[in-house]
């Protein structure tokens, strides 16, 4: 009786559990962004062009949810927090971009296009890496 009552208390504890999403740490995001980019680069079909851009742009938004050491203490309304948080918005819309061209059949122009997700890294990671 008290095993079946302590299995049906680990069972409801880990279906509380599963209703809360935990985000990536910042650095995961991070890694799975680069990682993507290159498959995005690599990409020979509009499908796999299409399932890395997904993963940026998820990586993206539950970055959005961290804060970066260089910003720790900082205050959510702080200038630099907002800009933090509006380059990873600058990047979800340039994904949003690419992904239209992929969507068109516009393969090549849109790997054109997705150079510029490395341009809004590289001035983001000036900033706050």
């Amino acid at each position: 009786m008290i095993q079946k009552s302590l299995l049906s208390i680990i069972g409801l504890g880990m279906l509380g559990l599963s209703h809360f999403t935990i985000a990536a740490p910042l650095e995961q995001n991070m890694v799975n962004i680069a990682t993507s980019y290159k498959a995005f680069n690599d990409a020979r079909t509009a499908v796999d062009a299409n399932k890395a851009l997904d993963q940026i742009r998820l990586a993206a938004l539950d970055s959005k949810k961290s804060t970066p050491m260089k910003l720790i203490g900082k205050s959510d309304n702080s200038p630099e927090v907002k800009g933090y948080k509006s380059g990873l918005e600058q990047l979800v819309v340039q994904v949003d971009k690419t992904k239209t061209l992929v969507d068109a059949g516009k393969l090549d122009q849109a790997k054109l296009e997705g150079k510029k997700l490395l341009l809004i890294r590289d001035q983001n990671h000036k900033l706050y890496k």
